[in-house]
């Protein structure tokens, strides 16, 4: 199985590993992979079974992801890295940096979901309004028990399928500025890829079972340095979630005209975030 992988800025240079949530970096690429290589050796793959990368031939777990990310690392003759994972992909990202101490110098978080079960509970509120302004009050009564039930949220209970039930107005939720997605959107039209490559992120819907397990008691334990890089209207790092990372003392910075894309929304100043952080500014 061959992994696709998008490099950028000098060999030599200090390593940074993308470390992608459902869908594909694409976009990330597009956006940060020059401003970052002006400084960093930036390594971005397609995950397996993701956009470029070969269909993967065993079921896709987090922990195949993160042998995945190693083997890379060993392949490219990098005695360690830093990482920065967003979305699911900081979920990734913790494990990753706890398990393998010595290939990691320092991680970053990019509006990441670390408990599935909290992020849905804070998001289902909000999809229950949304469906009752759409007059369908049998659904918003759904999402208003799924976030009340006592036990935890689970992959099947299918809270994705609530969120893309709501069509356009579930994908808004992702921005500060609704009237940029469009241009977001044709970028990735402009890749030229064909449907099938892009569907290709929903082969990572077996990744859930690990998503939906809490990684906010493992943030202390995390032994490298982190930052949490957040957008003020991001849906993904739940408040719950946030606190409890900011109780840790590690750093966090705010994105003030942001929601789930900093990277797109604020570009230059989420470069000039990472390269800081890192040293290099």
């Amino acid at each position: 199985m061959n992994l696709y992988v998008e490099q950028y800025g000098e060999a030599g240079s200090p390593p940074l590993l993308f470390i992608h949530g459902h869908g594909g970096g694409y976009h990330w690429t597009q956006c940060q992979g020059e401003r970052l290589g002006s400084a960093l050796h930036v390594i971005a793959p397609d995950q397996r079974g993701v956009l470029r990368s070969d269909p993967s031939d065993v079921e896709i777990r987090m922990d195949v992801l993160i042998d995945d990310f190693e083997e890379l690392r060993h392949q490219l003759g990098i005695d360690r890295w830093a990482i920065l994972g967003h979305s699911a992909g900081g979920n990734y990202a913790v494990e990753y940096a706890i398990r393998h101490p010595e290939a990691v110098s320092a991680v970053i978080f990019d509006c990441p979901c670390w408990d599935f079960d909290a992020n849905d509970r804070y998001r289902l509120p909000v999809f229950a309004d949304l469906y009752e302004a759409a007059g369908d009050p049998a659904t918003a009564a759904r999402c208003r028990a799924l976030a009340a039930q006592p036990h935890r949220i689970t992959p099947e209970d299918k809270t994705y399928e609530l969120a893309f039930g709501l069509g356009e107005a579930f994908q808004d939720l992702s921005w500060y500025d609704p009237s940029r997605r469009p241009a977001f959107e044709q970028l990735g039209r402009d890749a030229g890829f064909p449907d099938e490559l892009w569907s290709r992120g929903y082969s990572h819907i077996s990744t859930l079972a690990d998503l939906y397990t809490s990684k906010l008691h493992r943030l202390a334990d995390i032994p490298q340095p982190t930052l949490l890089i957040r957008g003020i209207k991001d849906p993904a790092t739940d408040p719950h979630s946030l606190q409890t990372y900011q109780a840790t003392g590690r750093p966090t910075l705010t994105f003030n005209h942001s929601g789930h894309f900093p990277h797109y929304e604020q570009p230059d100043r989420y470069a000039e975030a990472v390269l800081t952080f890192l040293g290099y500014r």
